[in-house]
């Protein structure tokens, strides 16, 4: 699933090269990246919303079969809609096995990650912020139709069928990410909901009799994700705009220098 920007109206602008300066910023002690071939589509992505696997402790950061485009977005923790670049930034995929010399914020990981895209993929970009359309994701007047998890452990998305799956330990802002690659607009989650939840989703009653899978997509997406969103979960997508900060990728290597 891809998710596709719309651009509009400029709002406010941050020069370019501003937060480049990439010698100022931490740096991991060893760091590998190297190109993953591996991936067959699908499944992975759906399971781990958008990026294969991650995994962050104190001292180390590993990213498996990650496009750029997802380590721009784990670099600034933004959203994937808030990455703007070359399309190809989709497509190239990599392993990345970064370790800091002493145990480190999350947030120093991350600082760490953007030192090393500059570094090893001479990224450069610069912020601005724009006007979008956008969802916010409401609770709607029922409540919630969904209960918090009991079990421990990770998120994890399991296909039951085509049109079934059920997200197990799933916090609201996984969920989101999820509906964002469905609809491609940003969506802000305004529920309030902070724990973590099981949900199973069943679009079988939405689509059209007869629908063929194998002939794409239904006719319309977004009616039937936003009505099970309502009639399923208890909550509620709001159409407006949002001033949302983006990062813009002026210039990025399709491969790294090497390790």
């Amino acid at each position: 699933m891809r998710v596709a920007s719309g651009l509009i109206c400029i709002f406010w602008t941050i020069p370019a090269g501003f937060a480049q300066t990439t010698a100022a910023l931490p740096a991991f002690e060893v760091a590998s990246i190297r190109p993953n071939t591996a991936f067959k589509g699908g499944e992975g992505m759906m399971r781990h919303g958008g990026i294969d696997r991650i995994t962050v402790d104190p001292e180390r950061l590993t990213m498996y079969n990650v496009t750029l485009r997802g380590c721009v977005r784990v670099a600034f923790e933004i959203k994937d809609y808030q990455v703007v670049g070359p399309s190809w930034m989709n497509e190239e995929r990599f392993d990345v096995t970064a370790k800091a010399a002493q145990p480190v914020s999350e947030k120093d990981l991350h600082l760490m990650l953007q030192r090393l895209l500059a570094e090893r993929f001479k990224l450069t970009y610069h912020k601005e912020k724009k006007d979008l359309p956008a969802y916010v994701l409401v609770v709607g007047k029922s409540g919630p139709k969904f209960h918090e998890s009991r079990s421990e452990g990770e998120f994890s998305a399991k296909p039951i069928s085509r049109t079934q799956a059920t997200f197990e330990r799933a916090t609201v802002a996984q969920l989101v990410d999820l509906l964002t690659q469905v609809l491609r607009v940003p969506i802000v989650d305004e529920t309030g909901l902070t724990g973590q939840y099981d949900v199973t989703v069943d679009m079988t009653s939405y689509l059209p009799e007869g629908f063929d899978h194998s002939n794409g997509p239904p006719p319309d997406v977004q009616a039937i994700v936003m009505a099970a969103v309502q009639e399923q979960l208890g909550l509620k997508l709001d159409s407006r705009k949002v001033l949302l900060d983006q990062v813009i990728v002026d210039h990025i290597e399709k491969a790294p220098i090497e390790n």
